[in-house]
């Protein structure tokens, strides 16, 4: 099967992101990014060995001394390894210590909750982010920045061999700070925006090497003060992905939703996770959860290293309820925050189940739009390229 990262981003805050959070975006990343699929390198689960095998594993795999003498006939018996004799009947076992991600040399342990590069899906998955969006230019007098917080989690309320069931949430909190009236007629278009989406989501075996998934998808987007009622959106998400080899998945997702006061849209969302490469590794899938963007990145993430670094292309579109405003033309009206950004993240995996990546970047094409209650009176303009800097936690557990 494959890993929940990509329904879970998909669908995530931003709907790139399961534009859920999004407007549009009725999913955010951690949603939208939904094929549930199980990483082409994740091992088949193993079940752990008994408590006292562990230890016995690791005294049989011990060389004996180089130097040690021949063993005279009569000691034969001896020689026997220990741990292929079973410890006596009135020895309690010794509970081993937690376990610790196998090696060529422990093959016999436990896997870990998840692998070093995330590739296997854990039960229970919590992210945070933050990206500071410092302040560009709307026009000859007018500004824009923003502080967007973020936030996921995802939990596999059912697994067996041909069915994962998993349910997802993601949220995202965007604080805008404007200067000076740009081409949107409005010194403070819209404030603070909540983006809050709930995803469940199946995924299931089609044959060898497939694997396909379904979910439905419930979001809110709006000002802190714009009508809950009038907030809502929601619609559903597919994908099917094939795994031809232990380094690639491919695939194709379609996310529908509706949008507020807009047509539904319809967006194909590329599955592609492929190991081109020693160290090196092509993906639509790796991000964190929390992440806001859908994109691709190239990340370079060399073997036996906590470190990684990777170069990403990423959109985003969030489109939400307004509350009241200076402008009564477009009070309980429509925002709208699109965009597309490049950056480079720096990842660090401090234990198996503990990730933190940090983000520097730009974006280089951004519009913002306003539109009247029943979505006409459009007014749009553009944002010059902004500087991004921003970090993300992922714990799976």
């Amino acid at each position: 099967m494959l890993s929940d990262a990509f329904a879970t981003r998909l669908c995530n805050p931003s709907i790139a992101a399961v534009t859920l959070l999004i407007g549009l975006s009725a999913t955010s990343p951690a949603w939208c990014q939904d094929p549930s699929l199980t990483p082409p390198n994740a091992p088949e689960p193993r079940t752990p060995a008994p408590a006292a095998a562990p230890p016995a594993a690791k005294a049989a795999a011990k060389p004996a001394p180089a130097a040690a003498p021949p063993v005279p006939p009569a000691a034969a018996p001896a020689s026997t390894p220990a741990a292929a004799t079973p410890p006596p009947a009135t020895v309690a076992p010794v509970a081993p210590a937690a376990p610790v991600p196998p090696t060529t040399a422990d093959a016999t342990a436990p896997l870990p909750v998840v692998t070093e590069r995330g590739d296997e899906q854990p039960a229970h998955s919590a992210g945070a982010g933050y990206i500071h969006q410092f302040s560009a230019d709307i026009g000859d007098d007018a500004s824009m920045g923003a502080d967007r917080f973020y936030g996921s989690y995802s939990a596999r309320v059912y697994s067996s061999n041909d069915l994962n069931v998993t349910v997802a949430m993601g949220y995202e909190f965007d604080w805008y700070h404007w200067s000076g009236v740009s081409e949107l007629g409005v010194a403070d278009p819209f404030g603070s925006v909540n983006l809050f989406g709930l995803q469940a989501r199946g995924s299931f075996k089609v044959a060898d090497g497939w694997t396909a998934s379904l979910g439905g998808i419930f979001a809110i987007a709006g000002e802190s003060d714009a009508d809950a009622g009038d907030s809502l959106y929601g619609g559903g998400i597919g994908s099917i992905a094939w795994t031809p080899t232990a380094n690639m998945m491919l695939g194709i997702g379609v996310l529908g939703v509706t949008q507020i006061e807009n047509d539904p849209i319809i967006i194909p969302i590329p599955v592609l996770h492929w190991h081109f490469a020693d160290d090196w590794l092509l993906s639509t899938i790796r991000r964190p959860p929390a992440s806001p963007f859908v994109g691709v990145d190239v990340a370079w993430e060399p073997e036996g290293s906590k470190a990684d670094v990777a170069f990403g292309i990423g959109w985003q579109l969030r489109r939400f309820r307004l509350g009241t405003n200076n402008d009564p033309t477009v009070n309980n009206g429509v925002g709208e925050d699109q965009s597309w950004a490049a950056f480079v993240t720096v990842g660090y995996d401090f234990t198996p189940t503990c990730r933190v990546d940090m983000l520097v970047g730009t974006t280089f094409y951004e519009q913002l739009q306003l539109e009247a209650s029943n979505g006409s009176n459009a007014r749009s303009t553009t944002v010059d390229p902004n500087a991004l800097l921003g970090v993300f936690v992922t714990i799976s557990y």
